[in-house]
């Protein structure tokens, strides 16, 4: 595979994100610890290599894994079309590890799975997902969604 092939979806994400940000090529590459001219380079279709895609993915809070989809490092999964997925991912790769942490996540997401089956999705009310079912529902005092 050559240094372009895979770069037009990096190189659009690498935009989109720049304006997102309000951030010009310069305020990339000091986020990055990457060279101006670095950053052109990939805007105009160079693929960047593994480890500069680890250095974006850590500065911007990104998940690593999808950058390297992106610049064609690795192949597409199906997983890799929902961008829930990806943000829940650079959250837990942001998060410093303790046993107690991960005691307390790893029973959250069993407990989870455990629901999936019986409750439906939109049930549930998630931080930063309200009111996406169509109206707002009330919680009661243990945060069980009613009406």
């Amino acid at each position: 595979m050559d240094g372009a092939s895979a770069e037009p979806s990096y190189s659009a994400w690498m935009l989109e994100e720049m304006r997102r940000r309000e951030w010009r090529q310069a305020d990339f590459a000091r986020a990055a610890g990457v060279d101006v001219s670095m950053v052109s380079r990939w805007l105009q279709g160079r693929r960047p290599d593994p480890a500069s895609l680890e250095r974006v993915a850590s500065a911007l809070g990104v998940d690593l894994d999808a950058l390297l989809t992106l610049a064609g490092h690795r192949p597409r999964s199906p997983r890799d079309d929902d961008p829930r997925v990806a943000a829940l991912v650079a959250k837990v790769r942001q998060v410093t590890w303790t046993p107690e942490r991960f005691l307390i996540v790893d029973a959250l997401l069993d407990d989870l799975r455990q629901r999936s089956s019986r409750v439906p999705i939109e049930q549930v009310s998630l931080p930063g997902m309200e009111g996406r079912s169509g109206g707002e529902e009330g919680k009661d005092e243990g945060g069980t969604v009613i009406g």
